[in-house]
């Protein structure tokens, strides 16, 4: 299977629309995280149309006493599925990410039967802010490729999500360890591995508290504390409009939205949260992004902890796989079983 893409750079719906206000923007910023974050509806509806080429289901879970309803991807490993009849030899992905005013990233992947031994389980996959479970499509097939299960929902306040308020990574747990429960075993053996890009890494961090059946966490470019986040995304596509605003505005207006749902700072923190924990771990972190830089992990680095580095690589960067990157993380999910 060979998949070509070319995907527009998303940038946070508070940072979208931020330039219009110069003055007051603490309360702006406030008022755009406390809503939705929905993503560009032309960009979702090109990777919807890959989810049939890649065999991912649409699905949908509700729960009204937490948050309504969420829509979810479910596929099962390529190889398992006898209607394949050996289409899935191949993996090949070739994916151009178009950056504003900075030229273009090129990333591809080329993957063959005969070179990748199947692996067994399930993971979860969780995209980041201003994105939704299509984003991670392509992810979601290399997982499948390798022999994977995956689950990939769309986080409070995104996409088929009903809520209309994000849950920051940290309000998200309740809802993605139900629907783990509510799956079939035969739909999602074990073990458990959960993927998380930039907020998504704090949801799967959250997720991990939350259940004692975590087997290893994969965390991709996880993002500075959030309102530290929102600053560096927009010092880094805005560098200008950065420069005539109050980036102490802009982290108050991100803690005041947090702190409507009784979410901290520190609920979104990874060297809080992350050394309270016991689970095996992989973060890849680019030392080019400035929303999760490479050189803050290096104190989390640990026996439990491996950090891996994707040199050259914008945020979205780091979400899209290639050869190197199936290196790493396959070099990882190997001592696992050891």
């Amino acid at each position: 299977m060979r998949i070509q893409t070319r995907l527009v750079r998303l940038r946070l719906a508070v940072i979208a629309s931020i330039s219009a206000v110069l003055v007051g923007c603490s309360t702006y910023v406030e008022h755009r995280l406390s809503g939705r974050a929905d993503t560009n509806e032309s960009f979702t509806e090109q990777l919807v149309e890959q989810q049939q080429q890649l065999q991912l289901e649409s699905r949908e879970f509700c729960l009204p006493h937490l948050s309504g309803c969420t829509g979810y991807l479910y596929g099962v490993p390529y190889h398992r599925k006898a209607e394949n009849n050996g289409r899935f030899n191949e993996l090949k992905t070739d994916v151009t990410i178009e950056l504003d005013g900075s030229g273009a990233e090129h990333y591809q992947l080329q993957l063959k039967r005969e070179d990748v031994n199947p692996r067994h389980g399930t993971v979860v996959l969780l995209h980041g802010y201003g994105m939704n479970k299509s984003t991670m499509g392509l992810m979601a097939s290399y997982f499948m490729f390798l022999g994977y299960h995956v689950v990939v929902p769309d986080l409070m306040g995104h996409g088929e999500s009903t809520t209309n308020h994000v849950g920051f990574g940290v309000l998200d747990a309740p809802v993605l360890s139900t629907l783990l429960d509510s799956l079939p075993q035969r739909e999602v053996p074990k073990p458990y591995y959960v993927a998380g890009m930039s907020m998504g890494s704090i949801a799967a961090m959250h997720l991990a508290k939350q259940r004692d059946d975590i087997s290893g966490l994969m965390l991709l470019a996880p993002m500075l504390p959030m309102e530290q986040a929102t600053v560096a995304m927009l010092e880094t596509w805005y560098p200008n409009l950065s420069k005539v605003m109050s980036m102490d505005a802009i982290q108050e207006g991100a803690l005041a939205a947090m702190a409507k749902q009784g979410v901290t700072s520190a609920d979104t923190d990874i060297h809080q949260l992350l050394p309270k924990m016991e689970v095996s771990t992989l973060i890849l972190a680019s030392d080019k992004d400035r929303v999760a830089p490479y050189e803050t992990f290096l104190p989390l680095e640990s026996e439990r902890v491996r950090l891996g580095m994707l040199p050259g690589r914008s945020h979205a960067g780091v979400g899209i796989m290639s050869n190197d990157m199936h290196q790493q993380l396959s070099d990882w999910l190997a001592a696992q079983d050891r």
